[in-house]
């Protein structure tokens, strides 16, 4: 082989050599191209799917009307506990009333009793005796079924006679109850002391002073005014 011959050669070899060392090269190069593009694509994916996962998602929005509807509760209870605060001083007025109530309810049905006990014959069980002639007296009547009428007044009582006072109203009643004459069909013609504190005599008719009675009444401990004796007059 001449010199020129293995020359050739050579060249040839190299120049085959450099032309696939520049393919490889260039697959190289397009290899790294495309792991970059796929890289890239995957990075900007998962990114994109995150925003799209935060886009989806529905805030927690609040409508006015559940915030209304959870003021109106709250707003309840508050008036329920202002309510709970204010019973003990509800229930002591609820008390007041009740006792009133009661108590005018019990007036209510002594007086009714009272004036039951007027329409009756106050004389059915009575004792009647005839007075002595010349004294006045027609009849003497006494009545073991008299009680007293009841009173308001503490002790220690002593007898009042002012017309204004709860005394009188209390004679009064007395003397209507033991005569049977309802006391606004009643003529007071004297009430007066009968010789001690807790002892009186009225003077009484009906309006038409169709008959007139002198009335004896005492006083009772804590239980009021009792007729002990009447005297019609003659």
């Amino acid at each position: 082989m001449s010199n020129n011959q293995f020359s050739t050669s050579r060249y040839e070899k190299r120049d085959k050599k450099r032309k696939t060392n520049i393919v490889l090269n260039t697959l190289i190069g397009i290899v790294l191209v495309l792991i970059f593009v796929i890289g890239s694509q995957l990075i900007l994916g998962a990114n994109q799917s995150e925003k799209t996962a935060k886009y989806n998602e529905q805030p927690d929005i609040k409508l006015a009307s559940d915030e209304e509807s959870t003021k109106e509760p709250a707003a309840e209870t508050e008036e329920n506990e202002e309510a709970e605060v204010e019973d003990p001083e509800a229930s002591e007025e609820q008390g007041e009333e009740g006792s009133e109530e009661t108590e005018n309810k019990e007036n209510k049905e002594n007086n009714d009793t009272a004036e039951e006990e007027s329409t009756e014959d106050p004389f059915e069980q009575a004792t009647i005796t005839e007075g002595e002639p010349g004294s006045g007296v027609a009849e003497t009547i006494e009545n073991p079924a008299w009680e007293p009428v009841g009173t308001s007044q503490s002790e220690p009582h002593s007898a009042n006679y002012d017309k204004n006072s709860q005394d009188w109203k209390e004679m009064t009643k007395t003397l209507s109850y033991a005569t049977g004459i309802p006391e606004a069909e009643m003529i007071i013609w004297r009430l007066e002391n009968n010789g001690s504190p807790n002892d009186a005599v009225g003077t009484i008719s009906p309006k038409d002073q169709s008959a007139k009675y002198k009335v004896y009444i005492t006083w009772v401990e804590n239980k009021g005014w009792m007729p002990t004796k009447i005297e019609k007059q003659s």
